[in-house]
Parts: structure tokens; sequence; C-alpha cells
């Protein structure tokens, strides 16, 4: 076999399925300016009663055509192509038609006809070929594949045309038809769908030569086309895909993408890198704008008063979850949106949502209503409606959270985007510890079941004398007890304003847990309170606190109160500061007197 055989052999193995060479052949007539393609095929039965016959496919174009040199010069040479550094041609290395033997024909017939000259090139099964000048004039140019079978197989065949040509073909922008002329149910079928992707949020976005559709998908599919032929299509990642679109589909038709020698996969080179930087830009721009759109409307539909149903609120848990995708500066980007729903129907953003968490040292959230929740929003405490477990899949959500748990612990954990009410929540969340920032900012979520407390004030003296004494220090400092006499004074002097609005003494009742904390917070003293946790923090607008008197640390400060009031006061506004990681302002007393 000499070396031109074995080359040839060589391209005709390279084709992964034996019908690629429809789209070989389809890319050729739309280089060759045909603005449709017409495919058919036909069943001649031989002579006789058994079942073989003749399966003829035919694919004819109305583009150029071929005069004899360039027969001579690229169809019956290998790799003599005039294409390349051609932007307005899809194929560059002249060997498309080479595909067209993958099958098995025993003969290719062309006719073809340029410029007042007509001809007839037929190759046989062993690739040898005569040329032959024609008389009838000749538009574009046709190809006729002839394989031996039978009707079982003119089936298969048919069917399996349909599928390679919806693949590869499905966005051309030549008309491509189809038909299968030897049965009685076949007619002309048009190949051709929209240039789209299925998801939500659909975005079409154009630039100069390239057209990219996306949308946000749980099963996405990715598309690189040159004149809408499909140069690859997965929905299997692989480092062709960036991670960035785990969650989005996108198809991408561009002059400038170009297949490899293989034709499986698209050229990685600067074009490529040029596109994908389209694609990410629209992903970020125009796409994600449209989800966050359409999240606020839903937010402001129910909020409105108009009650979702099964499928709004399916949606709205789905989008959330495309937008904790999205990440940490995404958020911020959209912070001050309304884009999370309370169980009373309010709407609220990000950041709002952050400034009630400093007030609270908590973020209360639920699946459905519930007479605990109903006497939190009551007292202005905020719970945000979240999917139950049967309601989301989990698709890139940690274990446990919903989608919308998850938006709403990444946003607090993130250093970026958040106001300066927050500050200390941020730095509360993003503090080095054995747990991530992004877990820490999830232990401030919980059901409301699961942290509250029953809260009875307490009318007594001596704890009240005990908690202004601590309400002072927290506020303004005092001078040094004179117990410790003129040093700690110096040492002390007075303490930046930090604490509690209001300290109220409390019996704390029932709960989840069996130990009842020393202090629990929120933005007011009420009958439900919330335990307290390590992240729990004193934002720019201070909680008041009601005071555990029956924990034992307490006891044990109303006993020293009554050898110095002072001192006892310093020594619980340090515990109460301790307890919640803050300590800014208050210096412990020398050792010596």
């Amino acid at each position: 076999m000499d070396f031109t055989q074995q080359a040839v052999d060589n391209l005709v193995r390279q084709f992964s399925s034996a019908l690629d060479f429809y789209r070989e052949l389809v890319q050729n007539s739309i280089d060759a300016g045909s603005s449709a393609v017409e495919i058919w095929l036909d069943f001649v039965p031989d002579a006789g009663e058994g079942p073989e016959g003749v399966i003829e496919i035919h694919v004819d174009d109305f583009g150029e055509g071929m005069s004899e040199a360039i027969i001579d010069g690229q169809l019956t040479t290998l790799f003599s192509s005039s294409k390349e550094d051609d932007l307005t041609k899809i194929g560059k290395f002249g060997i498309g038609f080479v595909s067209v033997f993958a099958i098995g024909p025993r003969g290719v017939l062309v006719h073809t006809g340029r410029d007042g000259e007509y001809w007839e090139v037929f190759f046989d099964a062993d690739r040898s070929f005569f040329k032959a000048p024609l008389e009838q004039a000749v538009e574009g140019t046709q190809i006729t594949l002839f394989l031996a079978g039978d009707r079982a197989r003119y089936t298969e065949l048919v069917a399996a045309s349909r599928l390679t040509l919806d693949h590869w073909c499905r966005h051309s922008e030549a008309e491509i038809s189809f038909e299968d002329r030897a049965s009685q149910a076949g007619g002309l079928e048009l190949i051709n769908r929209p240039f789209a992707v299925e998801g939500a949020c659909v975005t079409n976005e154009e630039r100069e030569g390239t057209q990219i559709v996306l949308a946000y998908s749980r099963t996405p599919v990715w598309g690189f086309y040159n004149k809408g032929l499909a140069l690859a299509v997965t929905r299997v990642r692989s480092d062709l895909i960036p991670d960035r679109f785990a969650h989005i589909s996108f198809r991408i038709k561009s002059r400038y993408l170009e297949h490899t020698l293989s034709r499986e996969t698209v050229m990685r080179d600067a074009n490529y890198d040029k596109a994908m930087a389209l694609v990410a830009e629209a992903a970020a721009g125009p796409l994600r704008a449209a989800l966050v759109a359409a999240i606020v409307e839903l937010v402001e539909r129910a909020s409105g008063g108009r009650s979702w149903g099964a499928g709004e609120r399916a949606r709205y848990f789905e989008l959330v979850g495309y937008l904790g995708g999205e990440g940490a500066a995404a958020l911020a980007e959209c912070e001050q949106r309304p884009l999370l729903l309370g169980l009373d129907g309010r709407s609220h953003s990000l950041a709002s949502m952050a400034r009630a968490a400093a007030r609270h040292g908590r973020v209360f959230i639920a699946d459905e209503a519930s007479p605990v929740i109903d006497r939190l929003l009551a007292q202005g405490t905020p719970v945000y409606l979240v999917a139950a477990a049967a309601e989301h899949r989990g698709e890139g959500l940690a274990e446990g959270y919903d989608p919308v748990a998850q938006v709403i612990a990444s946003y607090l954990s993130a250093s970026v985007g958040v106001e300066r009410v927050v500050d200390r929540l941020r730095s509360a969340v993003t503090r080095e510890s054995s747990a991530g920032a992004w877990t820490r900012a999830a232990e401030l979520l919980a059901r409301p079941e699961q942290v509250l407390v029953g809260v009875d004030v307490v009318d007594e003296a001596a704890p009240q004398q005990l908690l202004a004494a601590a309400d002072a220090v927290l506020r303004r400092g005092l001078p040094a007890p004179t117990l410790l006499g003129r040093a700690w004074r110096r040492v002390v002097g007075t303490s930046k304003a930090v604490g509690y609005d209001k300290l109220v003494a409390a019996r704390l009742q029932g709960g989840p847990r069996g130990r009842m904390p020393l202090f629990v917070v929120g933005a007011r003293v009420s009958p439900l309170m919330a335990l307290p946790v390590e992240t729990t923090v004193v934002g720019s607008q201070r909680p008041e606190a009601a005071v555990n008197v029956d924990h034992r640390h307490f006891r044990a400060l109303l006993e020293l109160a009554e050898l110095d009031v002072e001192l006892a006061g310093y020594c619980l506004a340090r515990s109460l500061m301790l307890a919640q990681g803050e300590d800014e302002g208050l210096v412990s007393p020398p050792t010596g007197g």
C-alpha cells in the first residue's frame, strides 16, 4: 500500500461515526455558498424477489459547484484546499469529501458544474475514479452514495441519518431538508431548529461574527458551532468547559471557531479563548441580570399579596440555587435587591438580612409558619422562607442546606459587599478557627423551634443593681473601684461605649437545650428570644439582653455585689462580652493592689 492510500485510510478511520460524512458534505455546501442542502434516501430493490437492493444516499446543494480545475486540484487531491486563512469558510483541510468512504459505499457519483462546464466524477469502492464531461447542465453539486443492503438496513440508515443530521446540522445557516423516498410514510422534513438552549433565564447575545445563547440548567449542554454546524456538542464536563459553567448551558456560534483535524472537538487556540471570554462575559452580565430580575419578580409577586403556586415556589428555590452558584462577588452586586421572602410575606434584601443578623445574632429560617414563628414576626424579628427537605434536590449544595440558606451563609461569610453596619458580624464569621468562614456563617442560621427560649422579666432590686453597674461599664467605663485604689483607675481610664441598649433581669424557660445560657439577645427583650451563639455580635444598633438570674455565674456575682457592686458589675460586663467573642474597651485590673 502506498503512502497516499495509507493516508486516505487513516483519514477515513478518524471519524467516530460512519455517518459523520453528512456534516462534512453540508459543510462543503455551505462553503460553496449554498443556501439550502437537500438530503434524501431511496431504496432500489434488486431484480427478483430477494430482500437485497441498492441504498442511495443523495446530498444535493445549489452552491458554486466545481470546475475541472477544482476537481483536479481539490476533490481528487488530498490536502489541497483554497480555504486556508479564509474566515468565511468552515473547512480548512480539504479532506471533507474523504469521509464518504467511511460507510463503505460500492460507489460515489458526483455531478457538478461551474462557469458553463459540467462534470461527472465516479469513485469506485477502491477509491479509484474516472471523470467525464456532462452534456446537461447541473446547478451546484449533487453527490450520491450507493450502498449494498436490504430493507432493514435501509430503515436503520434512515433513522440514524435523522439523528446524525439533527446533532450536527440542526442550527445550520443553510436550510437542511431530509426525505425518505422509499417509504409511504416519508415526507419532506426540515432539520433546522432555532439556535437556542433549554433552561431558566434564556439569554441571547450577539457580537460581530458571534452569537451566544445561555441558560441556567441542572443538566447543561455545551455546543460550539461555525455557520451553525456543530464543531463539538457535549453534556460531559471536560477541560473544554470551565467550572464556571457547571450549571449554565450555552451554545456559541462563531466564525472564529474551528474544529481539529480529527473533527472531534474545537481547536484550542486564541480564537477559542476569545470566544470563551465572550461566553463568560455574557454569563456574568445579561444572564445573571436576568436571573436576579426573575427572582425579584417572584418575591415581589408574593410580597404584593399574590400567593405562589407550587410551580412558582419550586422555581424560586431553583433560581436562588443558581444565584448561590454565582459566587460571593455576584451576591454583593445584588445585595440591595429584594431576593428573600419572609414568612410574613414581606420582601428582604441580603443587606437588610445582614443588618437583622447583626441585631439579633441569628438568622431565622423556616419552610412554613408556626405559632412560634408568628410570635417572632409579631415582635419584629424576620423569618426567611427556605425550602422543605423534599423541595430541593441538592445539586451543588452543601449537605443539609437548601438554596436560600446557602445564599445567606455565603453572603455573610464573604469579605466583600457587606455594609458597615455588619462589619463586626463579618469579622466574627471570618476570623480564624477550626471551622471555615462559610461554616461559621451557616451556624448563625437556625429554625426558631431549635433555638428559642421563653423569657420572664424579673423585677428584683439586687439583680437590677448589678445589671445597672454592668451596663455602666459597657456604655462608658467607670473609675476604678475603691477596693483596688488609684492604680487601677489610671490603667482603666474610661472604656469605649460598647454593649447593649438595655440589660434586663429575667428567668429563662423551656428551650430545646437542657442548660440555659447566661443571657439571650434580641432587637428588644420579649417573651421569645434566641439562644446566643459564639458569633453573636453587637451591631451599630445595639440589641437588648435578658440576663439569666438563675445562672450560677450570675448568682456568684450577686454575692460579690454585696461587697463591691462596681467590681461585680465589671465582672458581669466582661462575662457578657467574652461570651460573644468581644472584649473591646474592657481592661482587666492589675494583680497588685
